[in-house]
């Protein structure tokens, strides 16, 4: 539809999952089929697309797919997919390529390796256990190096040159067959019985006869060894290579990786297929019918079960049993082998050209690695076409500056990028669901995860809703805390994944922010406490668009409002205590007993929270001077949100008054022990926190939240394990 409005006007109107109003120009275009031709083979199944309009092709979706996305860790042969444009068969002969390239980089660089411990070996005087040591390992990637290049030879010589050798044969019986026809006089049973022989030559040939001479006469030069085999071809034949050995280059390692050419037979197989799709006899298959008709299609009756070749097994049209050739790759379901409901055994189902070729230019891949967002607009009364606009745009800049794929409203996030140098994923280890709310928020500006609703597609499930305030504080962690996915563990002095950064987004699933704020500054190195309050006070206003979003009520029992309720409370009451424990540690400060007594002071006060006669028995101690128990609370950048709500938490108290200007016209707080005393009291017959569980609750995450400002006593524990 992209491609209907950029190049001929064609604009959607409305859609549904099977309808499409479009409005058409006054002007004359082509039927749809005749549209929808030109689209797959300009734009979907090109090399490159359309780059003039920004319409991706082969190298776009197809490459960048297999650079982002493992399909299978252990890997797949090459591909039997429906071949519709010579430009497609480019790109897969490129990714073969690519994959014989690599391989063979492998080899060469045991072999670099052989050469340097050799060498190790012979200038250098080791000691006996590193001499032991050293010979063993040479003495493994000799082994390792014979055995591999032996394999390969081996299946290469007894698969490749065994088929050009019977193409051989093939197109000598083919010359023979065709004398007969044209010389002897045959009766007509005789004629039918060598046209019938001819028909089935002519299938099994691959290559033309003068292709098949050269390959032969190479195959003999490089004794039938691989790598040499494709040097040497492409040394005679530098015109046929240079447009795959281009597109190559985009193939990463994670790309050739995902087919398993440790196995000689693949690896040889990637050999033949190359060369079977670099051949220029090749004919295409038939272009698949168009996905939207100006008919509509009805539906037909069939026969039940799942196991039939009558039927696409992916999408239910009709399919021509003797005719059916495609089947289930992993290109279109994560598990390709089934157990249908009406087989007998497990295996590959058949399904029709369309979804086959479409499958493989669709870069969305659900797998247990992949992470598959869709982007909506959110509900908020504003314009969602120039929304929707909006964020084809702002997916299309994300996908040029990072290595990710987009398709539509759909984003499919890089996870490969994310892996340990011991080849731990940090989506394996967070958690597919956290990870994705962790690359999402890293990925993403607030105000865009302010503006679009972001779902997870995940395999076997209903897309998973990533809550807008969620993301926008565990982004504020990242941020303010210097947090990455993949961190070193000093003491191993090795990569590892970020588990502390999981465990603060399993907490914020569960509306916890204080909890995910204090697990993080336990391992963070920095804080930076402006933009930590700027996040805090983010999460109250996100917050409470979702209870008015659903309709509910800040005093309703139905969540989210307890826990917003929980937030904003405990907010205040950071903001009445944490002025006393700044008084405290004033004054211990004062007593120049050193920073371990300033610490030791305000961490045992923080500890008094739960009981608040405790709580200002001991904000008094340490200063002869104090008379009554008072303090204050100054308003600056790094504690405006909570100095807000305590100010209103007083005023709605009648504890009015307090707020007053000094003489340079800061404004603070004026809060006494009885303040204390009745705000307490007041929470404690609040029917929210009159039970012993939800009073507990309260002033657990009041004693975090307090700890939360003062950082370093909290790494202070972590360092001395007290």
């Amino acid at each position: 539809m992209e491609y209907l409005q950029k190049l001929h006007q064609i604009v959607v109107l409305d859609e549904s999952d099977r309808h499409v109003r479009v409005f058409i120009p006054n002007k004359q275009i082509s039927s749809f089929a005749e549209l929808w031709q030109e689209f797959l083979e300009k734009v979907a199944f090109s090399d490159y697309g359309n780059t003039k309009h920004q319409l991706p092709g082969l190298v776009q979706t197809f490459i960048q797919m297999l650079n982002s996305v493992t399909l299978s860790g252990r890997g797949f042969s090459t591909l039997d997919v429906p071949i519709l444009t010579k430009e497609q068969s480019n790109v897969l002969a490129a990714w073969y390529f690519a994959v014989i390239r690599d391989v063979g980089e492998r080899q060469n660089n045991r072999q670099r390796q052989i050469y340097a411990l050799e060498k190790e070996l012979a200038e250098s005087d080791l000691d006996d256990k590193t001499d032991k040591s050293k010979i063993k390992e040479l003495q493994d990637k000799k082994a390792m190096q014979i055995k591999e290049a032996n394999k390969y030879t081996e299946y290469f010589r007894k698969s490749f040159g065994k088929s050009l050798k019977e193409q051989y044969a093939a197109w000598q019986d083919l010359g023979q067959i065709e004398t007969q026809i044209s010389v002897a006089k045959l009766t007509k049973s005789e004629q039918n019985k060598l046209q019938k022989k001819q028909e089935n030559l002519r299938a099994e040939v691959i290559f033309t006869q003068k292709s098949i001479q050269q390959k032969l006469q190479i195959f003999n030069e490089s004794k039938g060894e691989p790598f040499e085999f494709v040097k040497l071809d492409e040394k005679n034949n530098p015109k046929r290579f240079s447009e795959i050995r281009g597109i190559s280059k985009y193939f990463t390692k994670t790309a050739t990786d995902q087919i398993n050419s440790t196995r000689g037979d693949i690896f040889t197989q990637c050999i033949s297929e190359m060369y079977r799709l670099l051949e220029e006899n090749q004919l295409n298959d038939p272009l698949p019918q168009p996905l939207l008709t100006e008919e509509a299609i009805l539906g037909e009756m069939r026969s039940p079960g799942d196991d039939s070749k009558e039927y696409c097994y992916s999408c239910g049209v009709k399919l021509d049993a003797k005719t059916a050739r495609w089947q289930v790759l992993r290109f279109m379901f994560e598990r390709p082998s089934q157990r249908r409901q009406s087989a007998s055994s497990e295996g590959r189902p058949y399904i029709c050209s369309s979804c086959s070729a479409l499958a493989f230019a669709s870069p969305l891949k659900v797998t247990d690695e992949s992470v598959v967002l869709m982007l909506e607009p959110a509900n908020d009364g504003t314009d969602l076409e120039l929304k929707k606009l909006k964020i084809k745009d702002y997916l299309r800049m994300l996908t040029n500056k990072e290595m990710h794929l987009s398709a539509d409203r759909y984003l499919i996030l890089n996870s490969n990028e994310d892996k340990t140098s011991t080849g731990d994923l940090a989506s394996q280890k967070m958690g597919q669901v956290q990870y994705a709310i962790v690359k999402t928020a890293k990925n993403f500006p607030v105000e865009v995860l302010a503006d679009f609703k972001f779902s997870l597609i995940i395999q076997g499930s209903e897309k998973i809703t990533l809550s807008s305030r969620h993301l926008i504080f565990i982004k504020g962690l990242i941020d303010s805390y210097g947090q990455s996915i993949i961190t070193i563990d000093k003491e191993k002095n090795q990569q590892k994944v970020n588990l502390p950064l999981a465990d603060a987004v399993r907490y914020i699933q569960q509306d916890l922010p204080y909890l995910a704020d204090y697990t993080l500054i336990k391992v963070a190195s920095r804080s930076n406490k402006y933009q930590l309050e700027q996040i805090r006070e983010m999460y109250w206003q996100a917050i409470q668009n979702d209870l008015k979003t659903k309709g509910v009520d800040m005093d309703s029992d139905k969540q989210p409002a307890p826990k917003a309720r929980l937030y904003i409370d405990i907010a205040a009451l950071t903001g009445i205590t944490y002025a006393f424990a700044q008084s405290l540690e004033i004054t211990a400060r004062q007593a120049k007993k050193g920073e371990d007594y300033v610490e030791r002071e305000v961490s045992k006060l923080i500890e008094k929270v739960d009981d608040p006669v405790a709580f200002c028995y001991y904000a008094t101690l340490g200063d002869e001077t104090k008379r009554s128990v008072q303090s204050r609370l100054y308003s600056n950048p790094e504690n405006y949100f909570i100095y807000d709500q305590a100010k209103e938490l007083l005023d709605r108290l009648e504890l009015s008054n307090r707020e007053i200007q000094d003489e340079k016209g800061k404004k603070y707080l004026s809060i006494y022990a009885d303040d204390i005393l009745n705000i307490y009291q007041h929470f404690k017959e609040n029917k929210a926190y009159s039970q012993e569980k939800e009073w507990k609750d309260l002033t657990y995450q009041l004693k975090l939240s307090l700890y939360t400002r003062f950082p370093e006593l909290v790494r202070k524990q972590k360092s001395t394990k007290e």
